[in-house]
């Protein structure tokens, strides 16, 4: 496809306009995708609400997203054209020690999609057309809906996340912030089989979707004390895991809650320094780690999906087209809203 495109472009917090560009077309070992379905990360609206590095305008936003394949570069032979796909947004060097031992996600030299990452403006999906390297590329199976192919992204982050430090012996969790990638972790948790899982967030509606995705127990931070509950829940001794996708706000509360010898999580992207007791650590000898992005975990989640033992399109609370882009993220950024995930549709 030729011509020109509609780009909902990132000018600054607060700054989305709607513009006309050029459609890239693939170059060598390259496809095009016509997007059908973007997802608003919480990266993306951290983005619009504050001024980052990370995101040095004017950038296209997007990294979670599915469509069609409507062109190939010379000696793309991979996919067909008219293929249903979605993309792993991580673009890797591909010849570093971590990427040559399948940990993509360490890369050092590592750039990605909707982000300045690496100090590089990669432009996202936020876009009526793409082109990446086949290589990032991964089909969808024909049940697989745009809306839920969307989501693969995120589903490869949680899965890695759920994933980071379990065992079978494993027999309570405690999930802090039942946001879009906290809800996503109960569900591939209870998909673990951990017997207990338990979710705390200051929001109620959160709290009873945390329900139906599966938590065991929830936990109104506002309204309880979250320590005290959780104790009460696993005889006193906290949980075996924590795993925070809330904030940094939180870490030391994740330590507080966490048995002897039990794992802290950290996947919520934290930007600000916080003050710790390393004594906490070390005098109850606790696991304190980091979890990002994913490895083979994208791949996991969409046959998950495609064998239907997953289901993740009840997450999806409101579509927006790209003309009223702004619009969705001024609404995600209203403190009191019902938003859990939204998308727009191209």
């Amino acid at each position: 496809m030729t011509g020109t495109m509609k780009a909902l472009v990132y000018q600054g917090p607060g700054n989305l306009t709607v513009e006309k560009r050029e459609i890239p077309q693939p170059q060598k070992g390259e496809v095009q995708i016509k997007i059908n379905t973007v997802s608003i990360c919480g990266s993306d609206l951290g983005a619009y609400r504050h001024a980052s590095d990370r995101f040095r305008p004017p950038l296209v936003l997007g990294h979670e997203f599915s469509g069609d394949i409507t062109a190939l570069g010379e000696g793309a032979e991979t996919y067909k054209i008219g293929q249903r796909v979605t993309v792993n947004p991580m673009v890797l060097c591909r010849e570093c020690y971590f990427c040559k031992k399948g940990e993509g996600n360490l890369c050092g030299n590592r750039k990605s999609l909707g982000t300045a990452i690496g100090g590089v403006q990669t432009d996202g999906a936020m876009r009526e057309y793409v082109t990446v390297p086949e290589w990032m590329v991964r089909p969808i199976a024909d049940n697989v809906s745009y809306s839920a192919a969307a989501l693969l992204e995120p589903c490869g982050v949680t899965l890695a996340c759920a994933k980071k430090g379990h065992t079978s012996e494993e027999e309570s969790v405690v999930v802090l912030g039942a946001g879009p990638i906290g809800l996503l972790i109960v569900k591939f948790l209870k998909a673990l089989g951990v017997p207990k899982v338990i979710v705390s967030d200051i929001i109620d509606k959160r709290l009873k979707k945390a329900l139906e995705c599966g938590a065991d127990h929830v936990v109104n931070s506002k309204k309880e004390d979250v320590v005290e509950q959780v104790k009460a829940l696993t005889d006193g001794y906290g949980a075996d895991r924590v795993i925070n996708a809330a904030g940094e706000f939180l870490i030391n509360q994740s330590f507080q809650l966490v048995k002897n010898g039990g794992t802290s999580v950290l996947v919520a992207l934290a930007h600000n320094n916080v003050e710790i007791d390393p004594m906490e650590i070390v005098g109850r000898g606790l696991n304190f780690v980091g979890s990002y992005m994913f490895t083979t975990e994208m791949e996991e989640a969409a046959q998950m999906l495609a064998e239907e033992k997953l289901q993740v399109e009840d997450l999806v609370t409101s579509t927006f087209p790209l003309e009223n882009g702004k619009e969705a993220f001024d609404i995600l950024c209203q403190p009191d809203n019902d938003e859990i995930k939204v998308q727009i549709k191209l």
